[in-house]
């Protein structure tokens, strides 16, 4: 086709290698001794990869569909490759999907406002776009506190960053909303000023709209990118670990939460790990998985909230005269028994967990301590 064959070989090479860095990346990642670490650091890596695809591509074509098309193939892609690398089920595909489209949009509107701008050295700007906001978020997922907040909330990649990742770990989109609802305001946006090209006032309203959608993701940010923590902790030193290992949470939590939390009430009705266990000592240890692979996860707000749900599961599902030495065998015995129900939370809209089994087995000794000592 001719929008193809109008994209000069050089911006060609741009776009495979903003389509190969993440695969390399993903590769590279591949045998890390942590948990899912695909998983843990997929929003990152994907948001990445639909920038550089989207964004060169559309900049390079002049077209905002070439530009979507090659981001969703790249999203696509990379997806399938984490997945046969060993990243578990993806826990809320809808809510990856959606995100995935509107980072998409986002990206490519911003490669056709380049074009349109700077015609057929358009994609050069895209790529210095692309490697300057790789970097920054590559750089505060190794670093957290490397880059100031401020300067992250600025940051369209950092929006779909943060939705891809809560729809791989967290709660789904909704706890992200603030960063979708950037994207698709930024994208909006971009298109009015490419679409009215070459006049120059819709640019106000387009950084209007960038500072504004800022400050709204500023005010309500996402949850934070997960941390895996492989630590284990011996039972003795319970009461001395980390304020931040197997907590449980006091107060209320906020709307998007709840609402996590309220999903996986009702599809733990018929989770089969809890649901269809007969063995009443495995059951507990299933259901001690669900707080166990989150808090590992370092998922919050989340993970501090689970084990109310969880306790209150067992106190349904084990019998009061059998509970508290049961929950106490869990915790003096961690490494009995089987934790292969970590492998089905997916279908309870959390991330599944993969690799070494000690670690996870720690947390669940831990949480059951804890609630076998509360009444």
């Amino acid at each position: 086709m001719k929008a193809f064959s109008n994209i000069p070989a050089m911006a060609w090479l741009a776009v495979v290698i903003a389509a190969l860095a993440p695969v390399a990346a993903m590769v590279l990642l591949r045998d890390v001794p942590a948990p899912a670490p695909l998983a843990l650091v997929g929003g990152p890596i994907l948001a990445v990869g639909l920038m550089g695809t989207g964004m060169i591509a559309a900049a390079a074509a002049g077209r905002l569909w070439i530009g979507v098309l090659f981001a969703l193939l790249a999203g696509v892609g990379l997806i399938l490759l984490a997945r046969a690398l060993g990243m578990p089920a993806l826990p809320h595909p809808i809510s990856c999907l959606l995100a995935v489209i509107v980072a998409t949009l986002s990206f490519a509107a911003r490669g056709t406002l380049f074009a349109r701008a700077m015609n057929r050295n358009g994609w050069l700007m895209a790529l210095f776009v692309v490697a300057g906001e790789a970097a920054m978020l590559y750089a505060a997922s190794a670093l957290p506190t490397l880059l100031p907040a401020w300067l992250l909330v600025l940051l369209p990649a950092q929006w779909a960053s943060t939705a891809i990742q809560t729809a791989l770990t967290g709660t789904g989109t909704r706890a992200a909303s603030s960063a979708l609802f950037a994207l698709a305001g930024t994208a909006a946006t971009t298109l009015l000023v490419a679409l009215l090209w070459p006049r120059r006032w819709p640019y106000l309203l387009m950084f209007s709209a960038w500072l504004g959608l800022s400050a709204l993701v500023w005010h309500r940010p996402g949850p934070p990118m997960p941390r895996s923590d492989l630590a284990v902790y011996a039972l003795p030193a319970l009461l001395e670990r980390p304020a931040n290992i197997a907590p449980i949470a006091m107060a209320p939590p906020d709307p998007a939460t709840a609402s996590a939390l309220a999903r996986v009430q009702r599809q733990l009705a018929s989770w089969p790990p809890a649901a269809a266990e007969p063995d009443l000592v495995q059951r507990a240890r299933n259901l001690l998985l669900i707080a166990a692979v989150l808090d590992l996860y370092d998922s919050e707000p989340l993970q501090s909230h689970l084990p109310g749900l969880v306790s209150a599961a067992i106190k349904t599902r084990i019998p009061a005269v059998d509970r508290t030495a049961i929950l106490t065998a869990i915790a003096l015995h961690p490494e009995e028994g089987s934790v292969a129900a970590r492998g089905a939370l997916p279908a309870l809209g959390l991330p599944a967990n993969t690799g070494e089994e000690k670690p996870v087995r720690s947390r669940m000794a831990l949480y059951a301590a804890q609630l076998a000592a509360r009444p």
